[in-house]
């Protein structure tokens, strides 16, 4: 073979495995193709072949797409008395987002003039928006966001949106993170008893252990129990009963925004009936957002 012939055939070589190499990267990523999917409240939804506009109908919803990588309608929910959205979302992902109010009065009009191609709808109780209203603006994906474990309800969307691996990378990291947490928890003496509640001069409410409240599936993993006067999902608990809490280690107020905390602390530190608790007299009380009270990805993280 002559040094002409030899560089073709090196030529014609080179030009067939790029060829072979081309088909096999066409394999390993197919074109999205639209699909019919059933949501878990039994609806049939159209989801579209690429989405590039998710809209959430409360905050959790946009967590969902946040968690999974879908991309969000450039205009969020947020519920009435909220201050944008929940400082604990990635801020890089929710940067520019305005929000509009739509909750507990739902915008529909509003959330037509945003143009959302997927609508995740986590309001799926008796008394939640009209679904029909929603699919008539866009695909919508309707579930109970407010029962159950939310870990089951992002591997579902994770499977219905062809975002499976997502799904379980972010699963990882909670299992990750609570590990970390219950290591410290384990190394104490005994694990601390915490009372998750609302602060209110007559009637509070609190939280309980059970599996479909956030605090409750933190609690539950990390092995911490709740005061056992709190036994029910939501235990309002009287003025003349607030001392029976005392076997609370830790006291964890729940308040409307970041900017309230040191208010609500303050009230209930200066509340006689209150000040009886060892949590609030021995300065083991805090506070949280109320966001933090709905499960959802980045809340439980």
């Amino acid at each position: 073979m002559n040094r002409r012939q030899f560089a073709l055939t090196a030529s014609l070589s080179a030009s067939v495995l790029m060829a072979a190499t081309a088909c096999r990267s066409e394999v390993a990523e197919p074109v999205p193709q639209a699909r019919t999917i059933t949501d878990p409240a039994g609806n049939e939804v159209e989801v579209p072949a690429e989405v590039h506009a998710v809209f959430g109908m409360y905050t959790t919803d946009l967590d969902y797409a946040l968690a999974l990588g879908l991309e969000p309608a450039r205009t969020q929910a947020i519920r009435g008395g909220s201050v944008g959205l929940p400082y604990f979302l990635p801020a890089d992902q929710i940067e520019g987002l305005e929000t509009i109010v739509n909750y507990p009065t739902f915008e529909y009009e509003k959330i037509a003039a945003i143009g959302p191609d997927l609508i995740l709808n986590g309001l799926g109780y008796e008394g939640g928006p009209d679904v029909t209203a929603l699919q008539a603006i866009a695909p919508t994906y309707t579930f109970n966001g407010f029962a159950g474990d939310w870990r089951e309800d992002l591997t579902a969307m994770g499977t219905a949106f062809g975002r499976g691996a997502e799904a379980q990378q972010f699963l990882d990291r909670i299992d990750a993170r609570t590990a970390e947490v219950k290591a410290v928890v384990d190394a104490l003496d005994e694990p601390p008893t915490i009372l998750v509640g609302w602060y209110d001069p007559k009637d509070a409410g609190f939280s309980g252990p059970q599996l479909d409240n956030l605090s409750g599936l933190v609690f539950h993993d990390l092995g911490i129990a709740t005061p056992a006067l709190v036994t029910d999902t939501w235990t309002t608990v009287s003025r003349e009963r607030i001392p029976e809490l005392s076997d609370a280690d830790v006291i964890v107020l729940a308040v409307e925004t970041v900017d309230d905390i040191e208010t609500e602390l303050t009230r209930a530190r200066e509340d006689t009936i209150w000040h009886q608790l060892p949590a609030v007299a021995e300065e083991r009380i805090m506070g949280i957002s109320n966001e933090l009270s709905y499960a959802s990805p980045h809340a439980h993280l």
